[in-house]
């Protein structure tokens, strides 16, 4: 049955089986590439915003250490409520 094809055909059906052969070997691997390749592009994203933090948390670390008057006093008056005295502290409850 192979005799009787023209070339152009049994071009075109040795182009189809390569191509059938290079998708088994790698369909997997190509899932695997694009998988990989979102991976990276998340595990990046998320590397940005963790500098961006680090960067922050060296700021305050830096601020602690040199006992910045200032910092501290914003410290105790937000995270512990305190107050100077004769100040009186109001609450007020945020709009949703």
């Amino acid at each position: 049955m192979v005799q009787n094809l023209s070339a152009k055909q049994k071009l075109i059906i040795m182009a189809a089986v390569t191509v059938a052969a290079i998708g088994i070997f790698l369909g997997g691997s190509i899932f695997n590439l694009v998988h990989n390749k979102l991976e990276l592009r998340r595990l990046t994203k998320k590397s940005a915003q963790l500098d961006v933090q680090y960067q922050k948390l060296l700021e305050e670390k830096k601020l602690l250490e040199d006992k910045d008057r200032k910092y501290m006093e914003l410290l105790a008056r937000t995270r512990y409520h305190m107050v100077k005295p004769g100040e009186i502290e109001f609450r007020f409850k945020p709009h949703d």
